[in-house]
């Protein structure tokens, strides 16, 4: 499926660059910086991703390529400048970070994700972080957060953001343009359920999804978005 005037909305991890046990090993495919590269000069392109723009500066050195990040929270541009979307201060929930075996904090400034990939027992990590986040709901709401679930992770973010969110501002902006979202995560589902016939979605890996197609692995997003070159 292609269109003739695509915006092209892509996720990071697991979409452009293979799931890595830890967010900073997490390289983008060999052949992605070539063909991002060159879909860049062609066509408008944004990355959507849970990550600071300033993080995946460090993994995908473009130049000028624009970035949405913290699923929807800030905006910028590799090279350039970013600025928050959504701002909120985390100071209260960082003085009462949980003890959970096997969790570590990634602090965003904007958002705290919580990962437990790779604990020894992942399951009772997450409960843990459960635990914690019920025992907190009430700072949680006062300061205006939400929890948001990914894969092996649960985010501390402001409301009102979002990765559909984000595609549909980003979409006002290229009247005449089809959108076209590829992602892989929980976290792309809105993006998903908010451009349901009106773009092209695609799921990238087994698991049921709102998307609208299917690509196997981030061998085949290459493939795919090579054919617009």
């Amino acid at each position: 499926m292609r269109v003739e005037k695509p915006l092209f909305l892509l996720d990071y991890d697991g979409t452009l660059a293979p799931i890595a046990p830890r967010p900073e090993e997490a390289f983008p495919h060999p052949g992605a910086l070539e063909v991002l590269r060159a879909l860049m000069v062609r066509y408008p392109l944004y990355v959507i991703t849970g990550r600071r723009v300033e993080d995946l500066a460090r993994l995908l050195p473009l130049p000028g390529l624009r970035v949405v990040g913290g699923h929807g929270l800030e905006e910028g541009e590799i090279g350039g400048e970013s600025h928050p979307l959504f701002p909120v201060d985390l100071g209260p929930l960082r003085r009462v970070l949980p003890s959970c075996p096997g969790v570590w904090v990634e602090d965003k400034g904007f958002a705290l994700a919580f990962h437990y990939r790779g604990a020894e027992d992942e399951e009772r990590a997450r409960a843990c972080l459960k635990v914690w986040l019920a025992a907190h709901e009430e700072l949680l709401r006062g300061l205006g957060l939400e929890v948001l679930p990914g894969k092996k992770v649960l985010e501390v973010k402001p409301k009102g953001a979002s990765k559909g969110q984000a595609a549909l501002r980003l979409w006002a902006r290229y009247p005449g343009h089809t959108p076209i979202y590829i992602g892989d995560d929980a976290t792309d589902e809105t993006a998903f359920q908010v451009l349901k016939g009106k773009g092209l979605t695609f799921k990238v890996g087994p698991g049921p999804t709102l998307a609208e197609g299917r690509l196997e692995d981030v061998e085949a997003v290459l493939t795919y978005l090579k054919s617009y070159l």
